[in-house]
């Protein structure tokens, strides 16, 4: 070891010999804490006098052989080789010793090893080192005392070194030493900061010691043993930040190392200390270990001294974790079985004594379980699911109360239910039992019926939906008013399980399934209305304001599964997807920040969702792919329909036509069909069919969607377009008649004026239509899809309004349009699939190699110039574009006169054929071609004017 901080005491060492060579005998006692160089001082001492030509004699103290007479001495005399006369004589004065009974020494064999030691020194200067003199049994401490009243004419240094301890074993014998005139104490503590610094230098550079001598003090306390164990545990860790101090096994290690050189008591004071924790005060710990708590304060203290503790506290975590797991399984067992009965007669709060009774595998007493179920519900606050699983299942053991059980069942379920759905399936039958014996609340019957539905027990959520409109009559009406506000939303997705309700004659009742008494679902009675309104009549700022007040005025543990989705989807169906994506975005941080797997889980589905709806297919896939993943399927119970439908329409429009086909292996439940998930799935299928041109497949499944949503009452296209799907199979078969009678019903449902829906219904109609009507119609498709924001609708739209010009024989328009679908379908991967719908040859975009000469053409013209152009060529008079462009009237025809004669024009219908889609301001509006000054309502066929 480096002598760091340490130099003056070897100084001193020195003198003391130096001193007691001239025949002036001295006796120094070392004190300090364990580990702070004690015995790193002795083998300096040793080797400085072995240098200088004295005589050493050394041993080493052991609490094992504290009892066995004459040990230390016997260790003395052995130390070095003696003349074989002298090693007989004191094996006869240890044997005297050992003769000796009650642990008394013999004063013959304390004379005669005396004189032995006089007569050794009488040659040459002799220094005796002891070390951890604190353990030297009786025989030993008298020789000692012995030779230290007859030094003053002897050649003799005598050394020891003690650490502190609770009780000493040999006060008298400490007394008696210290009152000698040749007697000198060194007493040691921890290193310095300054000391740190000098030390981590001779194992590093400069400039990395005084960067690590603040986090290695901090942790060490100065401690020499525990920084060399830091050392050690950097070097095994390999590089790593110059300011970071490596924590590892080294360190744990020293710190017991630390601890078991001392007393027993001192350990298990230490282990009293760690699992008490921040409620450690001297009187409590010393009730944990039926001791006094001044003996207790003393080691406290100690320990404070040798560096381990900071002010009665563990410097590091990981020296509590050490000390933790140093205990027999079962001793620590009972260890916190006695500090859960100390800190509950304390009052110590729950999640403080709850930790200790888990330790302690439960305690026999009455208030235990109540205790571990207000731990649960503070670990479920903190987002410590786990911990929260553990307090309530050991609460569930210790009971025998059926009441009771059921209520700890249902918050078990209730915090599983966060990170693994899966497993509430266990409790299912229990918690359906305890509802029949009335054993449950209306908010845990309420959260019994989401369990029910979601892994696909239809006939169990009736009888439960039973229970909760039949308690209507013992709640308040606030509380009313909350359940009926969630029957709505249930219904939309678990129609099956309300038909039976619904059938009652009861119409107070009919309208009473509900969910639970909680503050969730009073934020839900606001949020179904809006989306019922959506849905059925159209978008309101009032609509939007309360699906945002839901999702803005609570946490997310505080809006329920339902709420929150619920307005998430009006929303959605709104068509407001910027706010829809920054809500989700704000709960999937919440999700995220709580480690609620399920939530995650959902929120990435609703946001796969809302980006197919977007038109953004590898995001879409992303979103779905990351739902998937999150939550096994077995987690997702029948929901599973929701991510998988939507990873599949993502996947069959970026033309992963193979990957596609893998997912149907996925396992659906059979409960499944009796939910929205089901016609969500089929319609997904039915693209796939259809994309492959299994049309007959596809006609089947969309068929089905489509009975499925007359029967359950929720045949909105809004919500699934079926009419629209069962068009396109229409019209892939040859039967456009039959696509115009279906899309022309569907733009006839409720909810069908919607930008979205209205722009996918005239696409497909436009398609349906003689060719010489096509490119009205799908002109206004494109202009209200590109309003929506869907651009792969739009792009699809595009698509065929360059088809439905290419079949006009107007190949320069088709082109300018075809550039327009393939750059949007190249932004959302969907090349092949549009490739496919595009017409072919050179009139459908040319060969992408050649530089079009429309950019010749541009080059001659200004910016500004460009600008008037392109939006005088998609049919905007002048008096629009100055308002576009904030100019006057006059300036915009300068413009175009000087664009006619540079583009060698007439007038400005012919203006289309020489501007190219990628000019300054074009954009996507250039479906509007030469010619439409006209509103689309004027361009609008009979047959959409009817509708």
């Amino acid at each position: 070891m480096d002598f760091v901080e340490r130099s003056r005491e070897l100084d001193m060492l020195r003198d003391l010999y130096a001193e007691s060579a001239t025949g002036k005998g001295r006796v120094a006692l070392i004190s300090g804490p364990g580990a702070t160089g004690k015995t790193e001082l002795l083998r300096a001492v040793a080797d400085h006098v072995g240098a200088a030509g004295g005589q050493v004699l050394s041993a080493a103290c052991s609490r094992a052989e504290r009892m066995l007479p004459a040990a230390v001495m016997g260790q003395l005399f052995n130390s070095v080789p003696l003349p074989t006369e002298v090693m007989r004589r004191i094996g006869a004065f240890i044997d005297l010793g050992v003769a000796t009974t009650g642990g008394d020494a013999d004063i013959r064999a304390v004379h005669g090893m005396g004189v032995e030691l006089l007569d050794i020194a009488r040659n040459r200067p002799l220094v005796l080192l002891v070390d951890d003199v604190e353990f030297a049994d009786e025989t030993t401490l008298q020789t000692v005392l012995y030779l230290q009243r007859r030094l003053s004419a002897a050649q003799i240094l005598v050394v020891l070194t003690e650490s502190p301890q609770p009780q000493p074993f040999n006060p008298e014998f400490r007394a008696e030493l210290t009152r000698q005139a040749s007697f000198c104490n060194i007493q040691l503590s921890p290193l310095s900061e300054a000391g740190v610094t000098e030390l981590l230098r001779g194992w590093t550079d400069d400039e990395t010691a005084l960067a690590l001598t603040p986090a290695y003090h901090r942790i060490s306390g100065g401690n020499p043993l525990l920084l060399h164990a830091l050392s050690e545990d950097r070097r095994a860790a390999g590089p790593t930040d110059a300011t970071e101090a490596v924590v590892g096994d080294q360190f744990r290690q020293a710190v017991l190392a630390c601890l078991r050189r001392w007393d027993p008591a001192i350990l298990e004071t230490v282990q009293g200390l760690a699992l008490l924790d921040d409620y450690a005060t001297p009187a409590l710990l010393a009730r944990l270990l039926g001791s006094k708590p001044a003996r207790v304060r003393w080691v406290l203290n100690a320990l404070t001294t040798s560096g381990l503790l900071d002010a009665g506290r563990f410097r590091h975590p990981a020296a509590r974790a050490a000390v933790l797991h140093d205990p027999d399984p079962d001793a620590l067992s009972g260890m916190h079985a006695r500090a859960a009965e100390l800190l509950h007669s304390e009052g110590a709060p729950a999640p403080a004594i709850g930790g200790h009774l888990l330790a302690a595998g439960g305690l026999a007493e009455p208030w235990a379980i109540a205790l571990l179920q207000d731990s649960a519900t503070h670990a479920l606050a903190e987002d410590r699911v786990d911990d929260a699983v553990e307090s309530l299942k050991l609460a569930h053991e210790m009971c025998h109360d059926a009441a009771r059980r059921a209520t700890l069942t249902a918050m078990l379920a209730d915090c599983q239910w966060r990170v693994n759905p899966a497993a509430v399936k266990q409790y299912l039958q229990s918690q359906r039992d305890a509802l029949r014996a009335g054993y449950l609340s209306e908010r845990h019957a309420a959260a019994l019926l989401r369990y029910q539905l979601w892994h696909g027990h239809p006939e169990d959520a009736r009888e439960t939906l039973r229970y909760l409109r039949d308690a209507r009559q013992q709640l308040d009406a606030t509380t009313v008013a909350e359940l009926d506000g969630c029957a709505p939303w249930l219904r939309l997705y678990f129609p099956v399980a309300f038909a039976e309700l619904e059938a009652t004659p009861d119409a107070t009742a009919a309208t009473t399934p509900a969910l639970s008494l909680s503050r969730a679902d009073g934020a839900l009675a606001w949020a179904t209305p809006s989306l019922t309104a959506v849905l059925t009549d159209g978008v309101t700022d009032e609509v939007i304001a309360r699906a945002e007040q839901v999702l803005g005025s609570h946490m997310l543990v505080d809006i329920g599964p339902g709420s929150a989705l619920c307005a998430l989807q009006t929303l959605v169906h709104a068509d407001r997807l910027d706010q829809a994506v920054h809500w989700c975005d704000v709960l999937g941080a919440e999700a995220g920040a709580r480690g609620t797997t399920t939530w995650h889980a959902v929120l990435s589905d609703v946001r796969s969702h809302i980006a197919l709806r977007q038109g953004d297919l590898p995001l879409s896939e992303r979103f779905a792919r990351e739902a998937l993943d999150a939550m096994s399927p077995h987690n997702w119970g029948v929901a599973i329909g929701s991510p998988l439908s939507n990873l599949l329409l993502a996947k069959i429009g970026m033309d992963k036509l193979d990957e596609t086909k893998a997912l149907l292996k996925y396992v659906i439940p059979d409960a499944m069909r009796d939910t929205w998930f089901w016609p969500l799935y089929l319609r997904a299928r039915g693209h796939l069919h259809l994309a492959g041109g299994r049309v007959h497949a596809a006609l089947a499944d969309f068929e089905t969607c489509g009975q499925l949503a007359a029967q359950w009452g929720m045949d909105l296209p809004t919500l699934l377009p079926w009419r629209g799907d069962l068009a396109q199979v229409y019209l892939r078969s040859g039967r456009p008649d039959m696509a115009r009678e279906m899309v022309t019903e569907q733009l006839s449902r409720p909810g069908a004026d919607n930008a979205r829906t209205r722009g996918i219904s005239l696409r497909l109609l436009g398609s349906a239509l003689d060719v010489k009507q096509q490119v009205n119609t799908l002109r206004q498709a494109a202009n209200l899809l590109q309003e929506s924001g869907d651009r792969f609708q739009l792009a699809l739209a595009l698509a065929a309004l360059s088809s439905a010009h290419y079949g006009r024989g107007e190949f320069n328009t088709s082109r300018v349009v075809a550039r327009s679908a393939k750059q949007l379908a190249k932004d959302i991967q969907a090349q092949a699939l549009c490739r496919r719908l595009l017409p072919s040859g050179d009139a459908a975009g040319g060969d992408e190699a050649d530089p079009p000469p429309e950019h010749e053409e541009m080059s001659r013209l200004s910016d500004a110039e460009q600008r008037v152009a392109t939006l005088a060529a998609l049919g905007h008079t002048n008096r629009e574009i100055g308002k576009k462009l904030y100019i006057t009237v006059s300036t915009v025809e300068q413009h175009l006169t000087r664009v006619y004669r540079k583009l060698n024009v007439r007038r400005r219908t012919e203006l289309s054929l020489g501007l190219p889609m990628d000019a300054p301001g074009a954009g996507l509006l250039a479906v509007t071609s030469s010619g439409a000054e006209r509103s689309w309502s004027q361009w609008e066929p009979a047959a959409v004017q009817a509708s």
